[in-house]
Order: structure tokens, then C-alpha cells, then sequence
């Protein structure tokens, strides 16, 4: 017997589309806070959480501006961190360990940040990532990176922490810090409601996928068999332990029977012009006999 579990999504419930990783003139950003929620809520998203650099930008400031929904966050640390849901900034700390430590006790979450970025392609080692806990994921992609040093997707790290057994969500933001950076990426939320409080707990408790572009419309684990359907994907891939890749269909639909020996399964719902969606990762084990 083949025991999977994972977040699927409800077909109608509630999804929310936002980022949580966009810079403004309080620290490095060319836009100020109102004219950066003003572009976002242009472009349809629901959410946002604008996370300068040891700066925060009180969403109370804001809201009476705004439809959407506007979640606290800064980013701190070197390497960088954003610390997502926190009631102030005084958070940046040399140990790292202790920062993510502290943005829980607050109720937030933390995520690390573009991890392939640099000439090296190593804003954060692998080792360091392995070393550290509590963080809820890491930036599987990281738009403005792609016109800087290094690379934008980071899955293979992803698959690296995956495959030591690490529950560790992937997130696609933006990243935005000029007006060109809006919209290459974002998460979709399965959330109970429009609150700031209802989106940060989907986040923490993994109940989004992440995408530059493809929306995924069905997500479900039924008869053993893990479920998908991305309009407007050309091919559907299924991904295991150490980032293989364990089936592909062509096409907007797919489903793949795990076997058991996997550790996880994952979907890549790929589109055209680089456009892609990443669901979080459904854990697999044999359920033993008897």
C-alpha cells in the first residue's frame, strides 16, 4: 500500500495570486509603496508583501490605497533572507539561525533567497542550507536574477534539500526592483479567505504552487495516483529523488502512480517562452504490510 501526502487544491476554492519579494524606494526600489501596490493591482495580483531591505513598510500605511491584500515582510541578512508576517524589522543577525528563529517566534515565516545567484552560482551553499531549520523554503525562482550573475531557477538546489528527507516549500517571486521586474513571478494561494493572516498560513502550511506563467487548474491524489491539470502547458513532467525525472506527458493533463521507493513527487507544468508552474512537493512512503 502506497501512503501519499501533499497539499492538493480544491477545485473552487479560493486562489490567490501574489509575491512576496519586491523592493521600493525605501531601500534599492525605483518605485515608492504606492505607485509599486498600484502596478501590482494593474496586473491582477491579489496579494503582496513588500519586503525592503532592513526596512518595513507597514501595510497599515497602505491599505486605505489599496484592493489588495497586503502582507508585512523585509529582507535581512547576508546571505539574504525575507522574513514574511512580522510585526517590525528588528531582525537582521549574523547567525541565521537565530533571525529565522525569531521570525517564527513572531508567527512569520522566512523563505532564503535566490540561491543561485553570483558568478559562482552560490549566493547560498548547499552546506549552509543543510545546516540551517525552521525556514519554510528557499526561491525556486527568482526573476531579476535573470539580468544579473547567475541563475534565475534554483529547483536543483530545491531537489537537493528534497532528497535528504527536508520539508522545504518552493517559491517564485520577482523580486522586483524597477518597473520591468513586475510579473515574472509569483505563488498562487489556496486560502480560507482574503486576510493577511489566512494567506501567510497556506504559505507556511504549503498550500500554493509556484509559477512564471501557467496556471495549475486541478491538483488532486485519488486511487493512488497523483493528478494534474495546467491550461496552457505543453508538457507535464513528474519529479523524484535527486531531481529525476520519473514521467512526462505532453499535453495540459497528466497522472502518475508513485511505486513507493520515490521519497517525493513532484510537478513541473511547462509552457511555452520559458513559462512554467512548480507544485509543491507530495511525500511518498510504502505503508507496511500486516
Amino acid at each position: 500500500m502506497i501512503d501519499i501526502h501533499g497539499n492538493s487544491l480544491k477545485p473552487g476554492g479560493l486562489v490567490l495570486r501574489g509575491n512576496l519579494h519586491c523592493h521600493t524606494t525605501l531601500s534599492d526600489g525605483v518605485l515608492d509603496p504606492i505607485s509599486l501596490i498600484r502596478a501590482y493591482e494593474e496586473r491582477g495580483y491579489h496579494f503582496l508583501a513588500i519586503s525592503d531591505h532592513h526596512v518595513l513598510a507597514r501595510p497599515d500605511d497602505y491599505r486605505s490605497s489599496t484592493s489588495l491584500v497586503l502582507l508585512s515582510a523585509l529582507e535581512v541578512c547576508e546571505p539574504h533572507i525575507i522574513c514574511v508576517g512580522v510585526p517590525h524589522g528588528n531582525l537582521s543577525n549574523p547567525d541565521h539561525q537565530k533571525t529565522i528563529d525569531a521570525v517564527r517566534s513572531m508567527g512569520g515565516f522566512a523563505v532564503l533567497n535566490h540561491p543561485n545567484w553570483g558568478e559562482d552560482f552560490c549566493h547560498w551553499p548547499q552546506e549552509k542550507l543543510e545546516s540551517l531549520s525552521g525556514y519554510a523554503g528557499i526561491e525556486i525562482y527568482n526573476g531579476v536574477i535573470g539580468r544579473l550573475e547567475g541563475s534565475s531557477l534554483a529547483t536543483d538546489r530545491w531537489d537537493r534539500l528534497l532528497s535528504k528527507g527536508r520539508q522545504c516549500w518552493g517559491f517564485a517571486h520577482d523580486d522586483s526592483h524597477r518597473p520591468k521586474d513586475i510579473g515574472k513571478g509569483w505563488v498562487c494561494v489556496q486560502a480560507d479567505e482574503r486576510s493577511p493572516e489566512a494567506i501567510c498560513r497556506s504559505l507556511i502550511e504549503g498550500r500554493f504552487y509556484a509559477s512564471t506563467g501557467v496556471e495549475i487548474e486541478e491538483l488532486a491524489v485519488e486511487n493512488g495516483h497523483i493528478r494534474v491539470k495546467a491550461p496552457g502547458s505543453h508538457c507535464v513532467k513528474f519529479i523524484g529523488r535527486w531531481g529525476r525525472e520519473l514521467f512526462e506527458v505532453e499535453g495540459e493533463e497528466a497522472e502518475y502512480a508513485p511505486t513507493g521507493d520515490e521519497l517525493y513527487v513532484r510537478v513541473e507544468c511547462l509552457g511555452c517562452g520559458g513559462r512554467a508552474a512548480w507544485t509543491q512537493p507530495f511525500w511518498v512512503s510504502r505503508r507496511p504490510e500486516g
